[in-house]
């Protein structure tokens, strides 16, 4: 929850905040600016509040105010244009692999539209990158994909589970050997957060999916590509299921 500065005196509370400090309340504003926007409280098109407004809005300096701007444009949410100030820009323009928008996404009820272009993204790539990884694969990915599934299989919480998800099918991916791929890790991953909250709702772990894990990480030592192509999209399709239910 962000916390609004009631002291008008806002260079004092700067010099009074160390610079981590500074930092945390420059997310915060992101964090409410950006989700007000993926929620829709500010349209497609609409002109944001100045500067100055905003400053005196969330208690911030126009400084502030005008670094988180400069974060949410990276993110494709805003343009920023001398004179005619700065505009939601439309859905299309948003990125989609930034961690942060499709976590403000994942905050929303269920779009349903959204969800099945993702299972349709993992479907054309995590199926290549298991076959390389069967055919790749060092000792190391072997070792990691066999603790991220330890981790899996250990989990006491929905949160624990998801990371060792993460860790998991990253590994999946930086065992295929293909830079192109590892260089798409950070951003799968945030499509894989999205997944994995949308699939696992309910906390307990799946003994189906935990299966299926085990059947790509054995596909993968085995070398066997083939069977670890079948094994992912299996694990795709399970996700596809609960994400219905």
């Amino acid at each position: 929850m962000l916390q609004e500065h009631v002291n008008p005196c806002v260079t004092g509370i700067l010099v009074a905040m160390s610079s981590s400090q500074l930092r945390n309340f420059h997310q915060q504003i992101v964090d409410a600016l950006g989700s007000s926007i993926v929620a829709g409280h500010f349209a497609e098109g609409i002109q944001l509040p100045t500067e100055p407004e905003l400053a005196n809005t969330y208690g911030a300096s126009r400084l502030i105010i005008r670094e988180a701007m400069k974060s949410l444009a990276a993110k494709g949410l805003i343009s920023i244009r001398p004179r005619t100030g700065t505009h939601v820009l439309p859905r299309s323009k948003w990125n989609l692999f930034d961690p942060s928008v499709l976590d403000w996404y994942a905050r929303l009820p269920p779009d349903k539209k959204l969800m099945a272009d993702l299972m349709e993204l993992r479907q054309a790539i995590e199926p290549q990158a298991a076959h390389l990884a069967a055919l790749r694969a060092e000792q190391t990915d072997i070792e990691a994909l066999q603790l991220a599934y330890q981790a899996m299989a250990c989990a006491n919480n929905r949160a624990d589970y998801i990371e060792a998800d993460l860790r998991f099918h990253g590994a999946v991916v930086h065992a295929s050997g293909n830079v192109f791929f590892r260089q798409l890790e950070m951003a799968l991953s945030a499509v894989w957060t999205m997944s994995f909250r949308a699939s696992s709702d309910q906390w307990g772990p799946d003994p189906q999916a935990l299966k299926l894990h085990k059947t790509l990480l054995d596909a993968i030592g085995a070398g066997d590509p083939m069977a670890a192509e079948n094994a992912v999209l299996a694990l795709i399709d399970r996700a596809v299921m609960r994400i219905g239910e």
